[in-house]
């Protein structure tokens, strides 16, 4: 049968079920929406792992009254190790005004300036092991000058557990989506075949083959699942772009990259395996319910 006369059966098809069409699509909308929020939260945690993996930072908490000298002979010690890229001095008013500015909260910059420690901020040069910078960060803390130092590790690991387990979620997720997917286009199918079961067995008696009767449908569960992935997506970078500024303003300044939507090639998949998923639901009804 050829495509080109299946995709206009369907068509009509649809047209006249249209209520039907339109509640399945719907429901799988909903469905795919969910898993295209996980896989965006998904892309967000691994970007924000990649760029503190790529650089690597210290903050070094200088201690109150630390003395001129004292701050410049740590400055050196630093600035000798060949694994220390770059080193800025926070003063505790550079402090308060950097957290009021990425805060956006007027009050902060009200705040006496002792309230917030000044500090050494180091970045690493990239490929530092966790075990280097925690050598480091014990031989910096010697110093009188130290308040303490944060080598955010303990922070990154737990940034790297929650990624491992958004992953299985992710995964438990699509799981869950396809078992939907297939679900909810397979009960459409279904009644959209009793729906039409005069046509179809004219249609039989007149000669049709397996194929002829079989292609409308399943173009027609293939443009559900297709269609509710597209609507799922679209709806999800409306809400990205409408909503960007003010993440980026807050969650994404304290921790020091810019959020993402999720890559091309996977919108693309999440879309054409919604295309795919609905046609095999409907190849299932097909042959449960019809024997073709």
């Amino acid at each position: 049968m050829p495509l080109k006369t299946a995709i206009a059966r369907a068509a009509r098809a649809m047209r006249e079920d249209l209520r039907l069409h339109v509640v399945a699509i719907s429901s799988l909308t909903v469905a795919f929406l969910c898993l295209a929020a996980a896989l965006f939260t998904m892309t967000n945690l691994s970007s924000m792992a990649e760029s503190w993996a790529r650089q690597g930072r210290m903050s070094v908490y200088l201690a109150e009254g630390a003395q001129t000298e004292d701050v410049a002979q740590l400055r050196l010690l630093l600035e000798g190790l060949p694994e220390v890229r770059e080193i800025e001095h926070v003063t505790s008013r550079a402090a308060r005004a950097q957290m009021a500015t990425e805060s956006e909260d007027a009050e902060l910059s009200r705040l006496p300036a002792d309230l917030f420690p000044a500090s050494l901020e180091v970045t690493l040069a990239g490929g530092t092991t966790a075990a280097r910078s925690a050598v480091i960060a014990e031989r910096v803390g010697r110093f009188r000058a130290v308040e303490g130092v944060e080598t955010y590790e303990a922070w990154f690991g737990q940034l790297e557990s929650l990624i491992t387990t958004g992953r299985v979620v992710a995964g438990a997720l699509a799981l869950l989506v396809l078992l939907c997917v297939l679900f909810v286009v397979a009960n459409t199918i279904r009644l959209a075949i009793a729906g039409r079961r005069d046509e179809i067995e004219v249609l039989k008696l007149c000669g049709a083959s397996d194929g002829f009767v079989r292609g409308p449908f399943l173009v027609e569960g293939a443009v559900q699942g297709f269609l509710s992935s597209a609507i799922a997506v679209s709806l999800l970078f409306a809400a990205f772009v409408a909503v960007r500024g003010e993440v980026d303003s807050t969650i994404a300044a304290l921790a020091g990259v810019r959020s993402v939507f999720i890559h091309p090639s996977i919108a693309v998949a999440l879309v054409v395996g919604g295309g795919l998923v609905g046609a095999t639901g409907s190849a299932l009804s097909l042959r449960r319910y019809l024997g073709v």
